[in-house]
């Protein structure tokens, strides 16, 4: 047996626009940042699978056994799709550069260097499959994910990303991917953590209940969702990003309507608004804490991220 180490490493991501209403078939856009999860997987005699990481405790568990719970239930997830296909044990290192207390995209980003290092251990080719097994794990853990930062992970870049009807709501069935297309480096982007975060999956369900009676206007408010990211992909498409910053500024309007902004995230906004340089300032992700996004500037209080075209990367 070769033990060889097999070395993958995927970007973190920032959500720009189409957050909520990308889970109900809108557009929406992703953006990888130059902050990364590596992944180191070497082979052990054993069958157990061994994890190490910077993040948490070190966990040992036979290989037919695996556990999908916990801090690790992505990793596990992964080894779950292989552990049929493995002929020894394999031992998994985690390292990575982005805070995981900001979220940014650090759960898709393990998920699918996971996938890769234990696909390349196999030799099964990537491909299309990736992307698919990485969304099944993210439907299976959290519920209703959007796999936008899955994209970002293997792709790299700013890609605008809508979800067929066939991935609405469902784990895929086949190998069903998005509608993903790249676009031009964006300005400037900054962020602003809001020191309190509450889980995707709370926030999603927080809505959910709010919508029940009420989903004609709900459905009205997710057109305009809709809308208002499809103009951002065209402005982009284009390099008008002030009309860019412009769009996500009045998606920020929808959010807020969505009652998933607040005083805190809403000061923020404001703060960065009042910024001359700043195009455009909304939440980034799910909303009710977590970050503030800028465009075009970095405010007082606000740090930049970096946007990177570099996606998933295995080193020979």
């Amino acid at each position: 047996m070769s033990y060889t180490t097999i070395r993958v490493s995927a970007p973190g991501s920032i959500m720009i626009t189409g957050e909520h209403a990308v889970v109900y078939g809108y557009p929406s856009i992703v953006c990888a940042i130059d902050q990364r999860i590596t992944v180191e997987a070497l082979p052990l005699t054993e069958r157990r699978v061994e994890i190490v990481s910077d993040i948490a405790p070190p966990m040992t568990l036979p290989l037919e056994f695996v556990s999908k719970g916990g801090r690790y239930r992505f990793i596990l997830s992964a080894v779950e799709f292989f552990s049929n296909r493995l002929k020894h044990g394999v031992r998994l290192t985690i390292s990575s550069k982005i805070d995981p207390s900001l979220g940014l995209g650090s759960s898709a980003a393990v998920t699918i260097a996971s996938l890769a290092a234990l696909a390349t251990m196999v030799g099964e080719d990537l491909g299309q499959s990736l992307y698919t097994k990485a969304l099944t794990i993210v439907r299976r853990n959290e519920g209703r994910g959007s796999g936008a930062d899955l994209a970002a992970s293997i792709f790299g870049g700013m890609l605008a990303y809508k979800l067929p009807t066939e991935l609405l709501d469902k784990v895929p069935a086949g190998e069903i991917s998005a509608e993903i297309t790249q676009l031009p480096t964006p300005p400037i982007l900054s962020l602003c953590h809001s020191g309190y975060k509450t889980p995707t999956p709370v926030v999603l369900a927080k809505v959910a209940r709010s919508m029940v009676g009420r989903e004609a206007a709900f459905e009205v408010l997710y057109q305009r969702m809709g809308q208002a990211a499809a103009d951002a992909i065209v402005f982009a498409k284009k390099q008008d990003w002030l009309a860019f910053g412009a769009a996500i500024s009045e998606y920020q309007g929808m959010m807020e309507e969505l009652d998933v902004s607040d005083p805190t995230l809403g000061k923020i906004v404001g703060d960065a608004l009042a910024c001359p340089a700043t195009i455009g300032a909304k939440i980034s992700g799910s909303g009710l804490g977590d970050c503030v996004l800028a465009v075009g500037a970095v405010p007082i209080g606000f740090f930049q991220v970096t946007a990177t075209s570099e996606g998933l990367r295995i080193d020979d």
